[in-house]
């Protein structure tokens, strides 16, 4: 998740545009990470070791992580690490982004060092997000909420990602007393926590497209179905957590779904708002908790 949010940070700063982040997606998909940029990252190696290593490699048929622990740079313990950390996300970006000559490794790391000041982030969140881990970058984002709602915004990402989209990633949160939607799905959960859910997106584009990944294409036929769709998705999320939560012998009651074809507003004493991007479209993810409202 982490790359599509620290992608759309690069953007909005103007070092990536559109074509870019094409070019990046692509290659992301087809490359597997060189434990020299996972090193560099790590903070285990400086780019001048790296490039020690790689112009070592030209001379001995040796992999990396031998050479660099023969020139004493990391421990056998670290590379084990570093091989472990191959498959991240983040890393791969951040590959695809050098290797596509669009910004350099120090480049990206003034642009990372950059997003965490802009942010107040510290080093650890820092490691929390690069993991790209939903139930590790989720409370970064939603720190100030309570535990229910983290794992039930986990819960909805997690589902997201299994069903929709799996390069959903979210923006900054917040939290507002009246939120207009130009069309919305809705249900509440009631009983130990009382807690309402709803996905907000214009129905003709956002929640549109989000359904046919959701439902496919057969079953998205007129365009109410496609908040009929979003009902079943978040009814598929709050099943997932109330099953999850009898088993700490936490009794919560699912309502009936309900959606709004028409433009309104939800309105409630709190009511945190957490954008999302979905099929490369807004949705905005709406939570009240233990708290009434009307729409």
């Amino acid at each position: 998740m982490f790359d599509r949010i620290f992608a759309d940070y690069l953007v909005n700063k103007g070092l990536l545009n559109e074509n870019d982040l094409m070019r990046i997606y692509s290659g992301q998909e087809k490359r597997y990470v060189r434990l020299g940029v996972i090193a560099i990252s790590e903070k285990l190696m400086t780019i001048e070791q790296v490039e020690e290593v790689n112009e070592l490699q030209a001379i001995y048929d040796k992999r990396f992580g031998d050479i660099a622990i023969s020139e004493g740079f990391l421990t056998t313990e670290q590379v084990n690490r570093l091989l472990v950390l191959q498959g991240n996300a983040f890393l791969a970006f951040m590959q695809a982004v050098i290797d596509l000559d669009i910004m350099s490794a120090e480049e990206f790391d003034r642009a990372l060092a950059s997003y965490q000041k802009d942010n107040s982030l510290t080093l650890m969140n820092m490691e929390e997000l690069k993991s790209c881990e939903i139930d590790r970058v989720i409370p970064i984002f939603l720190y100030d909420q309570p535990e229910m709602v983290q794992d039930l915004c986990g819960v909805m990402i997690r589902t997201i990602v299994r069903l929709v989209d799996n390069h959903v990633y979210i923006k900054k949160p917040s939290v507002m007393k009246n939120v207009p939607y130009p069309a919305l799905s809705l249900q509440e959960l009631k009983g130990d926590y009382r807690i309402t859910t709803a996905l907000s997106g214009d129905m003709d584009v956002a929640m549109y497209k989000a359904a046919v990944s959701f439902a496919g294409n057969d079953n998205i036929i007129e365009k109410e179905d496609s908040l009929d769709a979003m009902c079943e998705l978040i009814n598929c999320v709050n099943g997932l957590m109330a099953t999850d939560v009898s088993n700490r012998d936490i009794d919560i009651d699912m309502e009936a779904p309900i959606s709004k074809e028409q433009p309104g507003s939800m309105k409630s004493d709190s009511i945190l708002v957490v954008p999302m991007v979905v099929c490369g479209n807004d949705i905005e993810l709406l939570m009240v908790y233990d708290k009434d409202y009307e729409l």
